[in-house]
């Protein structure tokens, strides 16, 4: 019952990280029609959703920890193989670029959103993070079907 319950937390996880990936990408689509101060004003807003995917990262990785001290290191290396190496390799992409992310938030928001330069890094650092969440997905499968 334990690892069940873990393993939703994982599952929960998932959902917050790469459904606030989802949900940025379509509020970045939704705001390219407004006027840049506009839509620099309307991104500061609702910047507060990328919250969830810090949530959700977090619950990913503790409960990723937790299910593997559980069923044993060596256990899991071998039940997953390459794939579960290639899926540890790109959540430790995906937090470096989780990173830089959260370092450039914090200098719009330190900058009032006068940061004409960083606000354009944003919408392809989180591009690429959607793509590494959805290859890390991908790999899990391919490790544990």
């Amino acid at each position: 019952m334990l690892y069940l319950s873990i393993l939703f937390l994982h599952f929960l996880g998932l959902a917050l990280g790469v459904g606030t990936s989802f949900a940025m990408l379509t509020l970045g689509a939704a705001a390219r029609d407004l006027a840049p101060e506009e839509r620099t004003k309307f991104m500061l807003r609702v910047g507060g959703l990328r919250k969830n995917g810090s949530y959700g990262l977090a619950l990913l990785i503790l409960s990723g920890l937790a299910m593997l001290i559980l069923r044993g290191p060596a256990a899991v290396f071998a039940w997953g193989g390459g794939a579960f190496h290639l899926k540890l390799t790109l959540v430790v992409i995906l937090c470096g670029f989780f990173g830089y992310t959260q370092s450039l938030t914090k200098k719009i928001r330190e900058a009032g959103g006068g940061a004409p330069t960083l606000m354009a890094k944003l919408p392809k650092v989180s591009l690429i993070m959607l793509g590494l969440s959805i290859a890390t997905v991908a790999a899990a499968v391919a490790a544990f079907k």
